[in-house]
């Protein structure tokens, strides 16, 4: 039988293009290889050892001081000239250090501001003439620092506060936790049509917001408890201490939800569709921050029961509950004129390319906007990435020297009112950075105190981190003579892990800066460090108010920037290591022990009220067990990994990079379509502490809080969210085999 013409032809074709595909990936494994080769010359020249002491030992302080002097001489609230001349500053530097590329990349936003005009104000006003008998302090009160004092300080605000004008009782709420609106509601105060007094520090603001505006409250005012801030009186404040005064407010955003308000789940370009404002998840209630010394004004005329123990402070009287004053024809009048506002904002972004692999990004971060001057939160950050950009740059210069990979220095726009340009930039470019990140490594401060280190992370990242810090040298030379020589040392013995002994306490990543996209949306591992203070306050005492100053820093927090050097060292060590090693460093075995332990967790919690549902944990205990199994095999299959055939070393990196974004759900959370990370995520009562299987354990929460009549619905979406999670067990088993089944 002959052959047809055509089916000949095809042969010939199907010929030529096996030929084709064959040639291509013989040219581009040839082309990978050489390229890989030139790198591991010049790796010869630096090992990663050399990269690492060059960084530790080269550090300038200096550098680092002069950053910040600069970049706190006057505001840059996000979205304002303020923001877009540091913007450029930032750009500049990166320029003049020669980093690769430069780019300033925009974003047509919605954020708040308080009226130029007009101030926000708490009043104490006579119900029977409205005559206002106190007025709270329209901005906070110099104290040292000279730009203190600039006229062009915005009045007292929280961001995305309702504008409106509110008058009633008042009630004494505590923390404005769950517990604590629960207490209140136990003790029959009744909240509808009420404004909520609360002491910030617990949770996050807008999470008091929010709970107080669904019990019915009609505006919340907030201050900081000196309890809380001043543990060590009034006399030792700042600006001789870092303890709060009594005059401070501390600015923040009452927005819940990260990002723009007005474009959610896509980036806020020029082609963007904008939703309606009135849609966006913003509060509907006046929300505004007082001083202690005005908070003093409203609690000490309160009457009601007296408040528990535990929600006694610091101001010198007895608090009560209310509602209302013991004279009865007072009332608080709450007055907000804040203004929503489109505006630009901008992220600046500076890539030093990679050698061998300029399609795998290490990403840094930091925002470079502040509510205020912003010494701490955020410049001591962006001061310290200003310096390990510079001094990596130096590295090239010097010694010839690249990165197998691309580093990605960020500094992010308008972070404070709410993880603005961070997350439209990982909205905008999310199918890159899906495929081809390697890690987040964010400073949102380098420094809020000198006590000793503090670490979130993604557990991924925990051996690269711990190994870090064992390298950097303790900044503190007493602590050094009494034998603690790494900044390893100080954190393993001030910040011990109650749960694995002998390490460091490695807290876990929630929400609250602008890893947000990238590890709750995105999954890209993520982490963020700086050094804190000790536990005799709840915070850092200065945050978001006027006083966080260049003198806060310079002659309180960090004399000679030293903790800022060590921050810088373990940023920059982590980075080269991420950046330089041949087989990504992860921390599988750590990941797995992670989830192993937050599984026995929810068992020894919840395994008696799931069972009587007759809902099994069966399927959920084998995809834990598969996974921590698949982690043991692979890292032993990593040991016969031919590190000479750059396909397998690629091969692997690729699928250790998978494990992440396996947790990935597209369809996000119950309820929260905003966080997509099944194993973690942020507290839903607390945005700022995280949970491990959120999704699963608030759902738990909320079935112990509703009465057996009621609960249906959210079995279903406990059984549907388990199978969904146990689902992404399996896949997160299955990116680190061969296998398709």
């Amino acid at each position: 039988m002959k052959t047809p013409r055509s089916s000949a032809l095809t042969g010939c074709l199907w010929g030529a293009a096996a030929f084709a595909v064959i040639s291509v990936m013989v040219v581009a494994v040839v082309t990978f290889s050489e390229r890989e080769k030139r790198f591991e010359e010049a790796k010869k020249v630096v090992p990663i050892q050399e990269l690492e002491e060059y960084i530790i030992n080269n550090i300038n302080p200096d550098n680092i001081r002069n950053y910040l002097r600069e970049m706190t001489r006057k505001p840059s609230l996000g979205g304002t000239e303020g923001e877009r001349e540091l913007a450029r500053w930032i750009e500049g530097h990166w320029k003049e250090q020669g980093l690769d590329e430069v780019h300033l990349v925009p974003y047509q936003v919605l954020l708040s501001y308080p009226s130029p005009d007009v101030p926000n104000l708490v009043r104490i006003v006579d119900s029977n003439d409205d005559r206002a008998i106190w007025v709270s302090a329209s901005k906070q009160k110099p104290l040292y620092a000279e730009e203190e004092d600039l006229p062009e300080l915005p009045f007292t605000f929280n961001g995305y506060a309702f504008p409106g004008n509110v008058t009633s009782d008042v009630v004494y709420a505590n923390y404005g936790r769950e517990q604590d609106f629960d207490f209140l509601e136990s003790k029959s105060v009744d909240l509808t049509g009420k404004i909520i007094i609360a002491r910030y520090g617990k949770i996050y603001r807008a999470n008091i917001a929010e709970m107080a505006e669904a019990r019915g409250a009609v505006g919340v005012v907030l201050f900081s408890d000196p309890i809380d801030y001043s543990p060590e009186g009034l006399d030792f404040v700042y600006p001789n201490s870092y303890f709060m005064p009594p005059s401070a407010a501390p600015f923040g955003t009452v927005k819940l939800v990260e990002g723009d308000p007005l474009t959610p789940f896509y980036p806020a370009t020029e082609s963007a569709f904008h939703i309606p404002e009135e849609e966006a998840r913003i509060p509907k209630v006046p929300v505004q921050p007082i001083s202690p010394e005005d908070a003093w004004q409203i609690l000490s005329r309160m009457e009601g029961e007296t408040a528990p123990s535990d929600w006694q402070g610091g101001l010198n009287f007895t608090y009560r509950l209310g509602p209302g004053f013991q004279q009865k024809n007072l009332k608080v009048n709450l007055d907000v004129n804040n203004e929503n506002t489109p505006t630009t904002t901008y992220n600046v972004i500076g890539i030093i390319k990679g050698s061998v692999e300029p399609d795998r990004y290490v990403l840094l971060g930091n925002h470079y906007d502040a509510w205020i001057f912003g010494s701490i939160d955020p410049h001591s950050g962006t001061a310290a990435m200003l310096e390990l950009s510079r001094l990596l740059m130096q590295l090239t210069k010097e010694k010839g020297w690249r990165p197998r990979r691309s580093l990605v220095f960020c500094a992010w726009g308008a972070e404070e009112h709410g993880i603005v340009a961070s997350l439209e930039w990982a909205e905008q470019f999310e199918k890159q950075l899906a495929s081809r990140a390697v890690a987040y490594l964010n400073v949102d401060m380098a420094i809020e105190g000198n006590y000793t280190l503090r670490t979130k992370s993604a557990p991924l990242l925990y051996d690269v981190i711990f190994e870090g810090t064992k390298k950097i040298p303790n900044p503190n030379p007493e602590e050094v003579a009494e034998g603690r020589t790494t900044v390893y040392d100080t954190w393993a013995l001030r910040r011990p892990d109650t749960v694995q002994p002998g390490l460091p306490l490695m807290q876990f990543i929630g929400s609250g800066s602008d890893y947000k996209g990238f590890q709750h949306n995105i999954g890209i591992p993520s982490m963020d460090v700086r050094y804190t203070h000790d536990n005799a306050t709840i915070g850092e005492p200065l945050y978001h108010t006027l006083y966080e100053t260049f003198a806060a820093v310079d002659e309180i927090y960090d004399r000679g920037f030293l903790y800022h050097k060590a921050v810088t060292a373990l940023w920059g060590d982590v980075a080269v290591v991420l950046s330089e090693s041949k087989i990504l460093p992860y921390s599988l075995g750590a990941y797995a022990d992670f989830i192993s332990r937050a599984l026995e967790g929810i068992i020894n919690t919840y395994e008696d009220l799931i069972a009587t549902r007759n809902i099994t944990l069966e399927f959920f205990t084998e995809a834990v067990a598969n996974f921590d199994k698949t982690v043991k095999n692979f890292t032993e299959e990593l040991k016969q990994v031919d590190m000479e055939n750059p396909l397998q070393v690629r091969k692997v990196n690729d699928q250790i990079m998978m494990v992440e974004r396996a947790f990935i759900d597209p369809r996000g959370l119950p309820g929260r379509p905003e966080y997509n990370h099944v194993v973690m995520a942020p507290s839903q009562k607390d945005a700022y502490s995280g949970t491990a299987f959120a999704g699963l354990k608030d759902t738990l929460v909320a079935i112990t809080e509703t009465s057996e009549d009621k609960r249906d619905g959210l079995w279903r979406t406990f059984a549907h969210h388990l199978a969904a999670v146990t689902h992404l067990l399996n896949t997160a088993a299955k990116v680190l085999t061969d296998d398709l089944w």
